[in-house]
């Protein structure tokens, strides 16, 4: 749109929004509750600048302003997408990739999604090409997992376990480091990709997969270690020296909702155990409007 000047109105807007962005910086805590006040009104017009210039900034409280500024700009558009989501459902494995993709957008709102998925998709054309070899099913999951495992050597975390890095799906493609609910998510996303049984289980404490050959054979994997197989025998210790009583539920195929509530449950987790409380409120109002929707 032009004014009466045939002059753009987005100059005089990215030029105050580009002097503000410098005013951010100013040690008078005055100045800069000003400041962040007017960036948000302004609104999300001033989070393309604002995230250029985050990404130049080396000390991390400034850096952090930026972050939770552009985090609460953009908050409103998240809720509103997140929204959708709910409206449409949580049903399948696809419908589960698409809100743990959403959700990493709490982590960062200006993330582009597009090339982890690209990613997945070059990993699962990759894997077909060695699963021609394979001359039964159950090598197929052997084949699989030695990509994922040994050849992409992806892991579980060994520290910081409930860091929300390690759930974030964007965080565990990129690290390669997860827990065991993160890492079941880079299986069933390939999985779905390459047509192969693999099945999420809500085991209490430690997530499972589970592939399903043609011969009905359930074979229990661990992601968590580097997609090890497991006798449920194995799984019924581990619970029982946990002190948990063993249910045979426990290994029934999650839905794909049960295990977006654990993913949102275990953000939660993270950021109450990093005392980031506000984060962790937040993503318990979302769930709760995500609940009920669910239920009208």
């Amino acid at each position: 749109m032009l004014n009466a000047y045939g002059n753009s109105f987005l100059k005089p807007l990215n030029s105050e929004i580009e002097s503000l962005i410098y005013l951010l910086e100013d040690p008078d805590d005055f100045i800069q509750e000003q400041v962040i006040q007017r960036l948000t009104q302004i609104g999300e017009s001033a989070v393309p600048l604002l995230d250029q210039k985050r990404v130049t900034v080396r000390d991390a409280d400034t850096r952090l302003i930026f972050d939770n500024l552009i985090h609460t700009i953009t908050y409103h558009s998240f809720q509103q997408d997140v929204a959708l989501i709910a409206n449409d459902g949580i049903y399948t494995i696809e419908d589960l990739e698409d809100a743990v993709f959403l959700f990493s957008r709490f982590d960062n709102p200006t993330i582009r999604m597009q090339p982890f998925s690209v990613l997945l998709d070059q990993m699962a054309d990759e894997i077909a090409l060695k699963l021609r070899k394979a001359e039964t099913d159950r090598k197929k999951m052997q084949i699989f997992l030695q990509y994922l495992y040994s050849q992409k050597q992806f892991e579980g975390c060994q520290n910081e376990y409930l860091h929300p890095h390690h759930s974030y799906i964007h965080h565990v493609l990129k690290n390669k480091k997860g827990i065991p609910l993160s890492l079941a998510f880079v299986i069933l996303f390939l999985a779905r990709r390459l047509h192969l049984p693999f099945f999420g289980i809500n085991m209490p404490l430690h997530f499972l997969v589970k592939y399903v050959t043609v011969n009905n054979d359930h074979v229990l994997v661990d992601p968590f270690n580097n997609g090890s197989v497991l006798s449920r025998e194995q799984c019924q210790l581990f619970l029982r020296k946990s002190g948990i009583k063993f249910y045979d539920q426990y290994f029934e195929v999650a839905s794909p909702y049960a295990m977006f509530s654990r993913f949102v449950r275990n953000l939660i987790n993270g950021y109450t155990e990093m005392g980031k409380q506000e984060k962790a409120r937040q993503l318990q109002e979302l769930f709760g409007q995500i609940e009920s929707l669910r239920e009208l």
